[in-house]
């Protein structure tokens, strides 16, 4: 008995052949298909990992604009255009509760976001952050 190859990395196929009577049932010929839609689910659940992978980003209170709307470009391996990460404030268990209240209005100010491949941009519409603080973004493609 053979096992389907898992391809590494994972790949999707998306055109996938549809057996009929004249296909071969000698288990060879259906194998391509079945190897096809079992790499599908390797392929889809190494996605689903990545995006649910917490990112931190540090955002410096030196990096906002002059004026309103403030915004902030910032580096993120991984990210691309198409992306729309969730963005949540960094608060680890190790920070005293003045650290965790600071980190959550921080993130509070914070009311769009852009992204571009390797980079968002983060914009404050009425006040900008005066202090460095860190986010974590979910939802990031390529972060493995």
């Amino acid at each position: 008995m053979a096992f389907c190859d898992v391809k590494n990395p994972p790949e999707f196929t998306a055109e996938i052949r549809k057996w009929d009577r004249d296909t071969l049932a000698d288990g060879q010929e259906m194998a391509v298909e079945i190897e096809q839609l079992f790499n599908n689910t390797f392929y889809n659940k190494m996605v689903q990992e990545q995006h649910e992978q917490l990112i931190e980003v540090s955002i410096p209170a030196s990096g906002w604009s002059d004026t309103a709307p403030y915004s902030q470009r910032v580096a993120v391996a991984g990210l691309k255009a198409t992306d729309n990460p969730l963005l949540s404030p960094c608060t680890p268990k190790s920070l005293d509760a003045a650290a965790v209240k600071l980190r959550r209005k921080m993130t509070g100010m914070i009311t769009y976001g852009e992204t571009e491949d390797e980079y968002v941009t983060f914009f404050c519409g009425e006040k900008k952050p005066i202090e460095d603080f860190s986010v974590y973004l979910r939802g990031v493609s390529a972060n493995g």
